[in-house]
This record gives C-alpha cells, structure tokens and sequence, in this order.
C-alpha cells in the first residue's frame, strides 16, 4: 500500500486501513445483506455493485463508528463534479449520503437511477427498480 505524507496505516482483525484526514480506507469483503452477492473491497468499496445498496456504518466515510447499522437504498444518480454519484438513504435513520460510483458497479442498475429525485425515497426495504427495468 502506498504512503501518504498525512496518513497513518493501522491493523487490525486481519484488516488494515489507511486515514488520511476524515477518510478511513477500510480492506473488507463483505455480503450484501440486501441481494447475497459476495463483494471484495478495495478499501474504498462503500456498496453492493450488483444491487447498489449499502449499509449505515459510517458516520466518517471508513471510520466503521455509525451505530445505527441499517441498510441505505440507492435513491439516485447523477454527477458532481465530473464524477458519477450514487445518493443512498437509510432505511432506519433517514441519513443520507453520497458515494462515488465504482468502476465495477453494474452500469445499466446505475442508469436505472440516474435523474431520479432523492425526495423519492422506496418503502422500507425495497430493493427499488430491477435492473434493465427503465425506471427512473
């Protein structure tokens, strides 16, 4: 792993993470409560690539402090500065975050929330639209 002039690299439970300021870059593979698929982090990863969904565990992206633990649906996409968004709510808390789309999430699922309103919240967990499905 590369160093940084501001990051401190610690270890722990056979993970290591990086913090660079408020950033905390957290190795971890996981399954996705929402669909089942098997996801390998890159220390980086926030979210399911195939279902989008992710999880409230953060209250800084990669510190792992959040204590509300509940699962965050896909509400929108779109661009902000040049970079495509994802935009996800909690279903238990209502916290909403932004989070970068990954290079290996599943672009038609991605399109299928580009342009949508974030006030256009699903019920509590539903898996918003299928993919391929046009909704949005």
């Amino acid at each position: 792993m590369r160093s940084h002039p501001r990051e401190a690299v610690y270890a722990y439970g056979g993970r290591y993470a990086a913090a660079i300021g408020r950033f905390t870059r957290t190795h971890e593979d996981f399954d996705c409560a929402q669909c089942g698929a098997h996801v390998e982090g890159d220390g980086y990863t926030n979210h399911c690539p195939v279902c989008l969904w992710s999880r409230h565990v953060d209250v800084d992206p990669g510190d792992r402090a959040a204590t509300c633990g509940g699962m965050m649906a896909p509400l929108s996409a779109g661009f902000e500065r040049d970079r495509a968004v994802l935009v996800h709510r909690c279903i238990v808390c209502g916290h909403t975050r932004r989070n970068r789309v990954a290079a290996g999430d599943d672009p038609d699922r991605v399109r299928d929330y580009l342009g949508r309103p974030v006030t256009a919240a699903p019920p509590t967990g539903s898996p918003g639209p299928s993919p391929g499905s046009g909704a949005g």
